[in-house]
């Protein structure tokens, strides 16, 4: 195309023709850097989403993120002064002409060409070797031409459909609306009638929950609806929260909060930005084309957990520092009416001052935010009260006020932590990000003690998420950008407990309005369109969710369906924890893939034809759920099954007495069960064993180990550790520890294990086997390649040599 333009030129002018190459040279090489440095900031390519934002909030990113720093712009200038400085050079030397094809060729080549991408399990190595102004014109690309295509119209709909059952449902042109009857999964863990004495939140470290908060005398009679908070913490995935994640130990009030709440590692965000947790976490809403904010004033009529509970006689804000006409979040606050909305221009207005102009912060610090919302929060009487917080301090330029202090912090909290040197430089590197994650948690603490003086802390449940997990910093796999904490704290709980099981944000809603309804009353809708269902309370990893994710404003290619991952084509297995391993399934694959495609089609007829809701719908012509919903259902448990495993057990305990069967031999049925699967069967028989051969230590591990194969990790790890109190020397017992720490994402427990297990037996290949693979889970790569040495030299032909290496050096 350049080559086309060129000889167009040069057919008028020779001299115009050479400025033309110069220019489009100039101009290419300045995209591919600026592109370049894009990617080593952010760590993903600029594509689809360039189209999903204004040019107002493109300035105003670049502005507050300080993009235009010294090295890029002395870098930019360079390039500017080699090209043009070769280009003038070349017009009084004569090059031969075989020079100008060969030079031409690479030119395109260069910008046009992708080199093979390296094989790794990391998305950010993923787009490593692409070609950034290649890949932003075929995505920008692509996403103009959907746009401008679009699938909305009536007919399309309906002939994507071939499912009879389907058909009936489009008949009613509302094909996300049923009938409300939102089960309370929270209802057993509140005291809703005797309010506790808010000392929940227990003893901690200085700036942990419990010293922070201390003992609270709430009091209140449990009648009246509670007030509900919900803290929004940008960037805050689950790999920051608790010492024992990849990136932990920089969040203590936080950590130590959901040691006393309910709460969900495993939740995954429906966007992988922020433009769609608004609509998520209030309205499970869908994500129409670009997201829902992004419609603007076009937004299809719907209802939000923020407007039904202003219809039921709540106060309703919504607070943070930064200008609220980001990503249209004043628009669809002013869509639910919300009684206050706070932003940047309206504390500039009541304070006079802005802290963030300064340093470049994306508006108010977090701490000054609070301080400042805290001085009118109690400016009306109107109880309850439904209140948001969003901070912000976490988001790029990553910079805090009293920038030493925290910088302090940040190298005391490092020196508290028992880290290996490579954990130690990947804290280093990533240092202002971290840095930043101190400074909010430390606002949310001081927020906290705020609240606690408060006469209706004891009336009150607080929700604490993030919107999507912090981007500039490399992350393990594709869902990893989604996976956030959920934590729901209040003096009103009976008692903290945490669920491993997976759950969406688009579930929150959907939740609260199950309990408020069962517990207090609150009238729920009767009609309703939210895409989620209850939270799952399941204390072991599973997943039974069937949601499609918008990776960017443009980028909806992420279906998460029960135990697999569709991300942009490539089919994975989930695993505890919401780790990913490839899998090679064909028909799996195309399944999901239709999934998808059947949501994007319905996703995109409700929002652009307005068909998500109809106050007017006759009741009784809706369904009791969608297909879409009942995807994300738990298998019912019927009375049948529960017989069935009860006879299965009977029959084999029977048979065993029948054929007068050695120990040995029934520990060989228990074992062959368990590989089979059943481990009922199996973890009776063992049990049965244990009661005649406690110290037969191969049946305790194999029972501890049926359980960590469900996922039920505390049981396995009881299991293992009697045998360790029974004999500290067991071989077995390391590996099936470290085995377990490994599956429930604890590769700092693992490796624990294994060294311990190595200081008894050393060198034993199994034991190097799972320290290597716990060290590359801990990022350690050079301590994982002595390890893989180590164990060549000790079992040159082990099986695992393979796949290690190829983890190590991909």
């Amino acid at each position: 195309m350049l080559t086309a333009v060129y000889f167009l030129v040069f057919s008028f002018s020779r001299r115009g023709a050479f400025w033309t190459f110069v220019c489009s040279t100039l101009a290419l090489g300045l995209a591919q850097l600026g592109l370049a440095y894009y990617y080593a900031i952010t760590l993903q390519p600029l594509g689809r989403d360039l189209l999903g934002y204004s040019l107002t909030e493109i300035t105003d990113t670049i502005e507050a993120s300080g993009t235009a720093g010294f090295v890029p712009v002395l870098t930019a200038l360079a390039l500017a002064g080699v090209v043009i400085g070769l280009s003038l050079s070349s017009r009084h030397y004569q090059a031969p002409l075989w020079t100008s094809y060969v030079g031409g060729g690479l030119l395109i080549i260069s910008f046009l060409v992708d080199l093979p991408s390296p094989k790794a399990d990391r998305t950010y190595a993923e787009y490593l070797s692409v070609n950034k102004t290649a890949y932003l014109f075929v995505e920008a690309g692509g996403a103009f031409f959907e746009l401008r295509k679009g699938t909305s119209d009536e007919s399309t709909f309906r002939g994507s459909l071939g499912n009879a059952a389907m058909q009936d449902t489009v008949s009613r042109q509302y094909p996300w609306m049923y009938r409300s009857d939102y089960e309370d999964v929270l209802g057993p863990f509140f005291d809703t009638t005797t309010l506790e004495d808010g000392s929940a939140l227990g003893a901690g470290s200085a700036s942990g929950a419990g010293s922070a908060l201390g003992a609270t005398s709430a009091s209140g009679d449990g009648s009246a609806p509670p007030n509900l908070v919900f803290i929004v913490f940008e960037g805050l995935g689950t790999a920051f929260v608790g010492e024992e994640n990849t990136y932990g130990g920089f969040t203590p009030f936080v950590d130590s909060l959901s040691e006393h709440s309910l709460y969900w590692p495993n939740t995954v965000s429906t966007t992988g930005r922020t433009f769609g947790l608004m609509p998520s976490l209030f309205g499970s809403l869908p994500y129409a084309s670009r997201g829902f904010m992004e419609m603007g004033d076009r937004m299809p009529l719907h209802r939000t957990l923020i407007s039904v509970l202003e219809e039921r006689g709540y106060h309703t804000s919504y607070y943070s520092g930064f200008d609220l006409s980001f990503d249209n979040v004043d628009r669809f606050l002013k869509r639910q009416e919300v009684d206050r909305a706070i932003g940047r221009n309206a504390l500039q207005d009541m304070f006079g001052d802005d802290p963030g102009v300064a340093e470049r912060y994306w508006g108010y610090p977090d701490k000054e935010m609070f301080s400042r919302v805290t001085s009118i929060l109690d400016t009306t009487d109107r109880r309850p009260q439904l209140s948001i917080f969003h901070t912000l301090q976490t988001h790029d330029p990553f910079a805090v006020p009293n920038e030493d202090r925290y910088d302090k912090r940040f190298e005391n909290q490092l020196g508290q932590m028992d880290l290996g040197s490579e954990r130690r430089n990947r804290y280093e590197t990533y240092q202002d990000k971290l840095t930043t994650f101190l400074y909010t948690d430390d606002a949310l603490r001081q927020f906290f003690q705020w609240y606690k003086t408060q006469p209706d802390f004891g009336d009150t449940i607080f929700v604490i998420t993030g919107d999507h997990r912090l981007i500039p910093v490399p992350q393990p796999s594709q869902i990893a950008r989604y996976h956030v904490p959920l934590l729901i704290y209040s003096p009103l709980l009976k008692k903290s407990t945490e669920f491993r099981s997976v759950s969406t944000l688009a579930d929150v809603a959907p939740t609260l309005m199950g309990f408020l309804s069962e517990q207090y009353g609150v009238d729920s809708m009767e009609r309703s369109h939210w895409l989620g269902t209850p939270v799952d309370t399941t204390r072991q990893f599973r997943n039974t969710r069937s949601m499609p994710l918008m990776r960017n404003k443009n980028q909806m290619v992420d279906y998460l369906h029960k135990r697999h991952y569709l991300a942009n084509g490539k089919l994975y297995r989930l695993q505890n924890g919401l780790r990913l391993s490839p899998v090679s399934d064909q028909s799996k694959s195309q399944k999901l893939q239709a999934r998808l495609s059947r949501f994007k089609t319905i996703n995109q007829y409700v929002t652009s034809e307005d068909r998500l809701y109809g106050a007017s719908v006759p009741l009784e012509t809706l369904p009791p759920t969608t297909p879409l919903r009942s995807a994300s259902a738990e298998p019912a448990r019927s009375a049948s099954l529960e017989a069935a495993a009860r006879a299965r057990i009977d029959s084999a305990l029977a048979e065993i007495s029948q054929q007068d069967l050695t120990v040995p031999e029934q520990f060989q049925s228990a074992r062959q069960r368990a590989f089979d699967g059943d481990y009922k069967v199996a973890r009776a028989i063992a049990g049965r064993l244990l009661d005649r051969s406690p110290g037969y230590h191969d049946v305790r591990l194999l029972l501890g180990r049926t359980h960590a194969w469900e996922g039920n990790y505390n049981r396995a790890r009881e299991a293992f550790h009697e045998v360790l109190d029974r004999d500290p020397g067991y071989y077995d017992t390391y590996n099936a520890l470290a085995d377990t720490e490994l599956w429930a994402s604890r590769p700092e427990a693992a490796l624990e294990a294994t060294e311990k297990g190595l200081a008894k037996h050393p060198g034993r290949p199994s034991y190097l086997v799972k320290k290597a693979k716990a060290l590359l889970a801990l990022d350690r790569t050079d301590s994982a390649r002595a390890t893989v040495s180590e164990l060549e030299q000790e079992d040159p032909n082990n099986d695992a040599l393979s796949s290690l290496k190829s983890r190590i050096e991909p």
